[in-house]
């Protein structure tokens, strides 16, 4: 009987740390969605102020109502934002991958991060008139 206990008791106890060890595992694909649901905020918020938005050579281009040009840009495994040219505000990093693909009425933002998975966001275009 006392060898059926400690059998139980180190069979919960390897369960418990192998429970441990794969939380440990998948955790950093679960910190990187909280950072693309930044950056899916941030280019929402620059679209939704903007009065015209651009795609050219794969960047982002948000002209604000104020005459600041916001430019959205992949460099160096970073997703950055610029305004008018200057300072680097890294929105997401450890990407793979940025596409942007413009149709006749919406922009296509593809990701890709390291960890391999590929995620979508679509904008409207707005056109200045």
């Amino acid at each position: 009987m006392l060898e059926s206990l400690l059998t139980l008791l180190f069979l919960f106890l390897l369960i418990s740390w192998f429970t441990q060890i794969l939380l440990m595992w998948t955790q950093d694909e679960r910190q990187q969605m909280p950072m693309v649901y930044h950056f899916h905020h941030v280019i929402e918020v620059e679209a939704q102020t903007a009065i015209s938005i651009e795609v050219k050579n794969n960047q982002l281009y948000f002209i604000q109502t104020n005459g600041d040009i916001v430019t959205i840009s992949f460099h160096n495994n970073k997703i950055r934002r610029q305004v008018n040219g200057s300072g680097n505000e890294e929105i997401l990093r450890n990407i793979q991958d940025f596409n942007l693909t413009e149709g006749e009425n919406n922009i296509a933002v593809q990701l890709t991060t390291d960890s391999g998975e590929q995620i979508e966001k679509w904008l409207f275009k707005k056109v200045q008139k």
